[in-house]
């Protein structure tokens, strides 16, 4: 995969967001944390969720948490509601120690989609992040996630097959950017490609709005929907495993996350949970490029 290449192609918000995160990304390496140990904090942080009791975690006195895009008490919202797991699967990033979770749980005996991001300095969880979609939200499909468990996301890839840190961030940057008729940028997808919105496919081809389009294909190109997002995080690139989070205010409207499964420079598959309408996601270094 040609780096600069990727660069090039991607806009310029990621130009503005790679200079003002750029070195953070290089200092969170100088405390890196393993794969396993990331792994580890996931299955206790979904344990401790379940048992309703953040106690049981290794959280940093000044931790953040938000829900939905608004700060919230640790213990209080889904804490106080949280059942069993039925799936996860998981991004770990040992460079910045940081994990993204889609994952469907029980709540109150009915599943929901749960999406969850954590930071983790020396040991302990310093950010949490939830979106959370119960039955009222955008495309709420759990079962359509639950008929996804056969994908391999957490595989590890073989070293031919990855893509640099840069090169996924600038695929998933420009997926965004492609809301229009004739964007200036173009995510490389794979054929086929996949995507499943809360649940809902939403590549399943045929006709829209006087289109006709392919089958399998992850492109939102000249779908009728143009759509200027405001800026977007990437807090996690799962070098190993292919898969790239971005995090955005869809819409101007709703908290959100798609997960990308790359493999040889190309997304493959896309899993997105959108979250209740909220004013933001919550997290200042999205806010401050907000135009």
């Amino acid at each position: 995969m040609d780096c600069l290449g990727a660069i090039r192609r991607s806009s310029m918000l990621f130009a503005l967001w790679y200079a003002a995160c750029g070195g953070a990304i290089a200092n969170a390496g100088s405390s890196a944390c393993s794969r396993e140990s990331l792994k580890g904090t996931v299955d206790n942080y979904l344990a401790a969720l379940a048992a309703h009791n953040p106690s049981n975690l290794a959280l940093d006195p000044k931790v953040r948490f938000t829900e939905n895009g608004t700060d919230t008490a640790t213990g209080k919202g889904l804490w106080e509601t949280a059942g069993k797991v039925l799936l996860k699967r998981s991004a770990i990033d040992t460079e910045t120690c940081g994990t993204v979770t889609q994952a469907i749980i029980e709540e109150n005996g009915r599943p929901i989609i749960f999406g969850f991001r954590l930071r983790v300095h020396d040991g302990k969880i310093t950010e949490i992040e939830h979106i959370v979609a119960r039955e009222k939200e955008f495309a709420f499909t759990p079962k359509g996630i639950l008929d996804t468990a056969n994908q391999d996301w957490e595989g590890v890839l073989k070293p031919a097959e990855r893509s640099s840190r840069m090169a996924m961030i600038a695929a998933a940057v420009d997926y965004f950017d492609m809301f229009a008729d004739d964007p200036a940028v173009s995510t490389p997808f794979a054929t086929p490609c996949d995507r499943w919105e809360n649940g809902m496919q939403t590549t399943r081809g045929g006709e829209f709005q006087g289109k006709v389009y392919p089958p399998h294909s992850c492109t939102p190109k000249g779908l009728g929907l143009i759509i200027k997002h405001p800026p977007r995080r990437v807090p996690v690139v799962d070098l190993e495993a292919g898969i790239v989070v971005a995090f955005v205010h869809f819409a101007n409207s709703l908290p959100d996350f798609h997960m990308f499964k790359m493999r040889n420079g190309k997304v493959e598959l896309i899993q997105a949970v959108i979250g209740a309408g909220a004013h933001s996601t919550g997290w200042a270094s999205e806010e401050t490029l907000k135009n």
